[in-house]
């Protein structure tokens, strides 16, 4: 599957494709000793896991990863190749219309009477080739010739296998194959219009999160999910994933639920139908890098240009409404911007989100996003997850980590003062800058 194969960080370094083996213990490589696990196995972590991601004890799946041919598979999606026969990844899938012998060999997972059934009549999925990139699902025509990932996780009509791959956390079967296409929960209208975390987008204002970046491994520009919680219209899983859950004492407390179309599903949306923008949600804001957000001027801090739609680190407009008041360490939180010191806005024990009780979160600690995290380190997490762990190193600072002359941004990043101005922070300064990625 031309997709890059580990996930280290929304937008920081990647890995290119490893084989399917346990990674050895410096990151770099793999250990061909030691086998992973392919979904469903039993694991006590993510490195038991060809998909580095164990979740109850049970290998799952990751939209992020893939494996090299003649590795194990237990789906054409686990392939890099997007080939899985006989339990083993082949060199390449054959493509919609083309003649087969077997599903496990068909980009579609569909083999129908000796031909590949096409998994989506409207775009082509993973795998098959293309001469541009507007004909595939992903929108990423690769230099070979073949359509591939162009984000973290996999676009809506994408193949998929399980729901963890997709951006929008729904993998539905299609009769007849072993495959599905990704799509996401529609419960009701929400004040997003569209682009949930990791889809392809255009500018600002098609993001929920109103932050459209380029992907640095693909070169792709996709929506990047905002610092703390979930904002209006984006995917979860439970409530207090999204700003405005009840509980956080925090203005437009209980204004927001995940609202699921079945009470049985693993994915939902942050839905506020009819009050108030909670703290932390994206509001409307005028002239900055993308001139005026198109989301609505209505926080529940303050309506109308009151002063409480604020930038955060990343360059997001968010309802700030604590006034001069600030939030020490423990106390809920919505985004870093509430929290005293800028500290970050992470889970707590029990799920919610809370100040943490440093300037930012070491190794294997919890965060939301690259921003949490100390400099050189990134938020890993499997694709429609709202929370990871901080890891991995480089020599480089990423987006929303502060920077100077001694700490560099990674490329594509630039370090600004953190006052909303954008402004290119002065060699003489030492602290008071964040490093700032190209918002379209």
């Amino acid at each position: 599957m031309m997709r890059w194969c580990l996930i280290v960080g929304l937008v920081g370094v990647f890995a290119a494709c490893g084989s399917n083996h346990k990674k050895s213990a410096d990151g770099g490589g793999t250990d061909a000793s030691n086998p992973c696990g392919v979904f469903g196995t039993s694991c006590g972590s993510g490195a038991d896991c060809c998909s580095d991601s164990c979740d109850q004890g049970a290998c799952t799946a990751n939209g992020a990863t893939c494996s090299q041919p003649g590795s194990s598979c237990s789906a054409n999606t686990d392939c890099c190749s997007v080939s899985c026969v006989g339990g083993v990844c082949g060199t390449a899938c054959t493509g919609d219309g083309d003649a087969c012998t077997t599903s496990g060999e068909c980009c579609s997972g569909n083999c129908n009477n000796g031909t590949c059934a096409a998994l989506n009549t409207t775009c082509k999925t993973d795998g098959n080739g293309c001469t541009a990139s507007t004909e595939c699902c992903s929108q990423l025509c690769n230099a070979a010739g073949v359509c591939g990932a162009s984000s973290y996780c996999v676009q809506d009509g994408d193949a998929c296998a399980h729901d963890d791959e997709c951006c929008g956390g729904v993998c539905t079967p299609q009769s007849g194959g072993t495959l599905g296409t990704c799509s996401h929960p529609t419960p009701g209208g929400t004040n997003c219009s569209a682009g949930i975390d990791g889809t392809v987008c255009s500018g600002c204002d098609s993001c929920c999160s109103s932050l459209c970046e380029e992907y640095q491994p693909t070169g792709v520009k996709i929506c990047m999910p905002a610092e703390g919680c979930r904002v209006d219209g984006d995917i979860c899983h439970t409530d207090t994933d999204c700003c405005g859950a009840a509980g956080t004492g925090l203005p437009g407390d209980g204004n927001v639920t995940c609202s699921k179309v079945h009470t049985t599903d693993t994915t939902g949306i942050c839905r506020n139908p009819m009050s108030c923008n909670p703290e932390g949600d994206v509001c409307h804001y005028k002239m900055y890098t993308c001139g005026n957000s198109a989301s609505r001027d209505d926080c529940c801090g303050a309506p109308g240009n009151s002063g409480v739609c604020q930038l955060d680190a990343l360059g997001v407009p968010r309802c700030y409404g604590l006034g001069t008041m600030c939030q020490m360490s423990g106390q809920s939180c919505a985004y870093s911007g509430d929290c005293c010191n800028g500290a970050p806005c992470v889970p707590g024990p029990n799920g919610t989100l809370v100040c943490g009780g440093s300037m930012c979160q070491m190794m294997g600690d919890t965060c939301t996003n690259d921003a949490d995290c100390c400099d050189g380190t990134f938020c890993i997490f499997q694709p429609g997850m709202t929370s990871g762990t901080c890891g991995g190193t480089s020599m480089c600072a990423n987006a929303g980590q502060s920077c100077n002359t001694a700490s560099p941004c990674c490329s594509g990043e630039t370090c600004v003062v953190d006052d909303g101005s954008g402004t290119t922070c002065p060699a003489t300064m030492t602290t008071g800058c964040v490093c700032e990625g190209a918002i379209f």
